[in-house]
């Protein structure tokens, strides 16, 4: 009997080793590396390459005349492709760029514990390469929030802002990362896992944008799905979210906010539950010289769901003449 035990003890030692070895197995294999969709850039815009002290970084660009730089903000599969259906619109009139941050997109992505001044600093590489002039910064999300802290580190670089709802998930005193992601953030092998296997398949990228980037989740495309889902499952793809859920793109957006001295055009949708619209008032009354756009039914990935409206909000922002503050 008790040689049985052991045997049976052996059994499922080896059993459980087995298994083990082919999670990790699966968890470490390279993800399929799918052609990203000629829809990511709309066709008149050139496909251009920068390279960057962090890496590679993708843009698109069209036009002429002041520049317009557009920047994404921070998502699983997350990419330029959030303005492409906003940023043709002026192309006529404007120098128009949109570039895929560092970690996102057709950019590079980096196995390196980047932070948010990492984002600041690449993107004030990208203005210095491309811009003739200082260029209006039109961000959104966490995007809109490393608009603002370059801003703040390189005002000569900057001539305006137009923030879609910013964020610097740090803001009103606390951060947004949950403890459990920091945690696992710690396991990294486990962490690259779940993304690959649960977080970035094309049903869990559903839920997300129908959850918290569209207010109507019935105007959640295949092609944004598709689009998302092909830009998460990118070799390396992982690495800036799980820096971003280990908070390392967390820093304190207000304190930015009440440094700048360059006009700055704040966007908030007038329902959206992250990030609440009471912070639209408190962020513009950090400011020196700044507007507030309330839009209805406008969300976090607003660019894609109701490009219209945002191209409306957008014209009459640029229009504006906000009077630049010049400290004594």
């Amino acid at each position: 009997m008790a040689k049985r035990e052991k045997l049976v003890g052996v059994g499922l030692g080896a059993g459980l080793l087995g298994a083990l070895f082919l999670a990790l197995r699966y968890a470490l294999r390279p993800p399929t590396k799918d052609p990203v969709p000629d829809t990511i850039s709309p066709a008149i815009f050139a496909t251009k390459v920068l390279h960057t002290s962090l890496g590679q970084m993708v843009y698109h660009e069209s036009g002429s005349g002041q520049p317009l730089v557009f920047v994404h903000g921070i998502w699983p599969g997350g990419s330029s492709y959030e303005w492409s259906k906003v940023y043709p619109e002026f192309a006529g009139q404007y120098r128009v760029l949109a570039p895929d941050l560092v970690g996102f997109g057709e950019s590079a992505r980096p196995d390196e514990k980047m932070r948010a001044g990492d984002h600041a600093k690449t993107l004030a590489e990208f203005i210095r390469a491309t811009c003739d002039k200082a260029p209006v910064l039109i961000g959104s999300g966490l995007g809109a929030g490393f608009c603002a802290l370059t801003a703040s580190q390189h005002p000569e670089l900057v001539s305006r802002l137009i923030l879609l709802m910013p964020t610097g998930q740090a803001e009103i005193g606390h951060r947004r990362q949950l403890f459990t992601s920091r945690l696992a953030n710690r396991l990294p092998i486990l962490n690259r896992f779940l993304y690959r296997n649960y977080r970035s398949t094309r049903a869990a990228i559903r839920q997300m944008l129908a959850a918290h980037g569209f207010i109507n989740p019935a105007r959640v495309t295949e092609e944004v799905v598709n689009v998302f889902t092909t830009c998460a499952r990118q070799y390396g793809a992982e690495h800036g979210i799980l820096n971003f859920h280990a908070g390392r793109f967390s820093f304190d957006l207000e304190s930015r906010l009440r440094s700048l001295l360059h006009p700055v055009a704040l966007i908030w949708g007038d329902s959206t539950a992250y990030p609440p619209l009471d912070w639209a008032y408190r962020f513009q009354g950090l400011m020196k010289c700044s507007n507030l756009a309330i839009v209805p039914e406008l969300g976090a990935l607003a660019p894609l769901e109701n490009p219209a409206a945002v191209v409306s909000v957008l014209r009459e922002q640029l229009q504006d003449e906000l009077r630049v503050f010049h400290a004594s």
